[in-house]
């Protein structure tokens, strides 16, 4: 009797764990799909359900960090990074987008030891290399980003040709000495960025992106964005809530000219200009 008890008790106890996963897999998955679809909001709830199946499983953290960076909750995303992190230190993914957040946030030195260690796990992590190269620039680190623009270049990333003349000629004008770090100062005009003879001049397409990142409602909440063209003229519809309602709004960016991209009156943005110093 004792035995047979015992091969009950086995046989329940492997059918709960099979349960578990496959509970774990469907939550999973249609987090997947629904991110795929665009419904980060979702994906978030999908994952989370994954979680509470398995809360050992470390791409559902992975995953659900990744799908609240899409919507800006960027705090929440390094939580859930760090939580993957601690279940599987080595999958490098996982610090390399921590890196990339901490990037939005502008904690470039955090950011720095999190592609150095995605670099550490995998040594032909090209686009690892390119973006810690971009993070020696903004600080000034010259020829620690050239050593990694290089680096990238060599491993199959397409590095801007800008960048690789810049570091064959020290004295080439078109190294990016002055690129948009924080959203610190405020336009007076309502008219800034929203007119195509007052745009935003941000000089290059990932300043835009940055900026669009940055970019928080009247009310701090997060503002969807799609990108209508990126000419040298770049035009990007928003859209955000307000007061319960939806509001949307046409901005226009300059892609040649970098003059101190100012914030938009009446907007905020994500961050305080202290941020740099924490980790």
């Amino acid at each position: 009797m004792k035995k047979l008890l015992t091969y009950v008790l086995i046989i329940l106890s492997y059918s709960t764990v099979t349960g578990q996963e496959r509970a774990l897999e469907i939550n999973h998955q249609e987090g997947l799909n629904k991110a795929k679809q665009g419904d980060y909001v979702g994906a978030i709830e999908s994952f989370t359900k994954a979680i509470e199946v398995l809360p050992l499983d470390a791409y559902a953290w992975y995953n659900r960090g990744m799908a609240k960076n899409m919507i800006g909750e960027y705090e929440d995303a390094l939580n859930d990074f760090g939580t993957c992190i601690g279940l599987n230190p080595a999958y490098g993914k996982v610090w390399f987008n921590r890196g990339l957040t901490k990037m939005y946030l502008g904690r470039y030195d955090g950011a720095i030891v999190d592609l150095t260690q995605a670099i550490q796990i995998e040594r032909e992590y090209a686009v690892a290399y390119y973006h810690r190269a971009y993070l020696y620039e903004l600080k000034g680190l010259y020829d620690f980003a050239c050593t990694d623009y290089r680096n990238a270049q060599s491993k199959g990333f397409e590095v801007p040709r800008i960048k690789l003349n810049a570091c064959n000629d020290s004295l080439y004008e078109g190294f990016e000495k002055n690129p948009l770090l924080l959203l610190t100062e405020k336009s007076s005009s309502r008219c800034y960025g929203t007119t195509k003879k007052h745009p935003i001049q941000v000089g290059n397409l990932a300043n835009m992106e940055r900026y669009l990142r940055l970019l928080r409602s009247p009310k701090g909440s997060f503002i969807f964005y799609t990108v209508v063209s990126t000419e040298a003229l770049s035009t990007v519809n928003i859209r955000y809530s307000q007061r319960g309602k939806e509001k949307t709004k046409r901005l226009y960016f300059d892609l040649k000219v970098n003059d101190r991209p100012k914030l938009l009156k009446g907007f905020t943005t994500v961050q305080a200009p202290n941020s740099e110093n924490r980790p």
